[in-house]
């Protein structure tokens, strides 16, 4: 299969949902959130799925709908912070797409993500930061394996980020 679609991987607050609905506009592809689906699918909320049920059924949802995004044509598909986790998952991406992984440093999560926030199952703790910086340092080697294109975004506006990652995807 070709690669018809762009797939936007990095960890919660890199911006792959604003990102990937500039990039779809952009390329004049369709926009796809593996969250939205998982949610749709599971007929809950995310936070929902892993209060009632677990991480591991999340996952396992995740991992369905993302075989399922993959299978789609031109689209730009904006993953889960956690997609990486899952080698199917990855494996199904690159079939299918470019690999985009949005990069950010542990300190602009924690400043992009709003103080205090329970939205985030994995950062429902007292100390958020540290929470931050352990996911981050236990993902990012998968982040970096699975990419086939990395874009720094700290500093970065949005239109800064969509141009870079414009040009980074034509010189491929």
């Amino acid at each position: 299969m070709a690669h018809t679609n762009v797939a936007l991987i990095g960890f919660m607050g890199a911006g792959k949902s604003t990102i990937g609905r500039g990039l779809a506009a952009r390329l004049e592809k369709s926009f796809v959130e593996t969250d939205v689906l998982v949610e749709q699918r599971a007929g809950m909320t995310v936070a929902d799925i892993f209060a009632l049920q677990s991480e591991e059924r999340f996952r396992e949802i995740e991992s369905e709908v993302v075989e399922q995004a993959a299978q789609m044509r031109d689209c730009v598909i904006s993953c889960g912070g956690g997609v990486v986790l899952r080698h199917e998952n990855v494996a199904a991406l690159r079939a299918s797409s470019i690999v985009v992984f949005l990069d950010v440093t542990p300190r602009a999560v924690i400043q992009r993500l709003r103080p205090g926030s329970r939205v985030r199952p994995l950062l429902d703790t007292d100390d958020q930061e540290t929470r931050v910086r352990e996911l981050m340092e236990q993902r990012l080697p998968a982040y970096c394996a699975a990419a086939d294109i990395t874009v720094q975004t700290d500093g970065l506006t949005v239109e800064q980020i969509l141009q870079t990652t414009e040009e980074r995807l034509k010189q491929l």
